[in-house]
């Protein structure tokens, strides 16, 4: 039998830290939450990780807040591995919705023949589409792949979640990317348009 709990003017969905996993509730026709889907902690940083929510990023935040709750209630210690993807998949998303509030977006044809939704990145040389994947893969490029060179890899990861809390800041109780995060990701976008610009399209924006 499905767990039910009546939530008269709820959202769509809730989820929540348990002992077995996060948990995530889905309302029926009739106004009532249901158990969808019980994931594993490991499973969901690994869905984080692998885009698994880069097409509905407020769900992924709501998983990113259950796994912290979940490590607060010792349900769950995640590795330092673990930890790094999820401050690298914060302030992607942060930077993302924040260039989406700033510039909006635009439909994208994929390769599927089908319509994608894009934001929008504009800067100093003009403007281009981001999308959550590639800014995480150029993140783990220009800050942890120098650290993890220098300084080896349990150090290395260390210092850039470090760096990474550092692009962030709180206000009101919400993650915004800090002026030194702006910055960084500032300096990589127009870098890469530039780069565009100049040689043609390079494999991945550099962070100078």
């Amino acid at each position: 039998m499905r767990d039910t709990t009546k939530q008269p003017s709820a959202s769509a969905h809730h989820v929540e830290a348990t002992k077995r996993g996060i948990r995530i509730l889905k309302l029926n026709p009739q106004g009532l939450y249901e158990e969808a889907e019980v994931i594993g902690f490991s499973d969901a940083i690994t869905r984080l990780d692998h885009g698994g929510f880069d097409k509905h990023l407020s769900a992924g935040l709501r998983i990113l807040a259950a796994l912290k709750d979940a490590e607060v209630k010792n349900h769950f210690i995640p590795t330092v591995e673990q930890q790094l993807i999820g401050w690298r998949w914060l302030v992607s998303t942060v930077f993302i919705n924040e260039q989406w509030k700033a510039n909006g977006t635009v439909d994208v044809e994929n390769e599927e023949g089908g319509i994608d939704m894009a934001i929008i990145y504009s800067g100093e040389y003009g403007a281009m589409c981001i999308y959550p994947g590639p800014t995480r893969t150029s993140l783990a490029i220009n800050v942890e792949g120098p650290a993890i060179g220098k300084y080896g890899t349990e150090t290395g990861m260390s210092l850039s979640i470090q760096f990474y809390k550092e692009m962030l800041d709180i206000n009101n109780g919400i993650f915004q990317i800090s002026a030194m995060g702006l910055e960084g990701l500032t300096i990589l976008y127009d870098g890469f348009i530039k780069q565009i610009q100049d040689n043609g399209l390079p494999v991945q924006p550099t962070m100078h």
